[in-house]
């Protein structure tokens, strides 16, 4: 792939985002900024499809682990033509 992704939010995505982005974890937002980041800049890289997980039709959805010095998180995401889903960002 050539060029960056852009992010496509599900409502769950949006709403964690702008949950971090207002809240007082200024440590995970820039973690979960960063690996937004990474999916959209290089994507197709081993840092970015680090572990692999199945949706029930058996789909592939990409897991990026985040740790801050507080949480666990990850961000959950699959490629769409020339953009990322960027399904779910949680804690893990």
């Amino acid at each position: 792939m050539t060029g960056s992704r852009d992010p496509l939010y599900s409502t769950q995505a949006a709403g964690a985002l702008d949950q971090l982005m207002t809240g007082s974890d200024s440590d995970m937002y820039e973690a979960v900024r960063d690996a937004i980041d990474l999916i959209c800049d290089h994507g197709d890289t081993a840092a970015a499809r680090r572990e692999q997980l199945r949706t029930a039709n058996g789909s592939p959805v990409w897991k990026v682990s985040l740790r801050t010095r507080h949480d666990d998180w990850v961000v959950l995401w699959w490629p769409v033509d020339d953009d990322a889903q960027i399904y779910c960002i949680g804690p893990l």
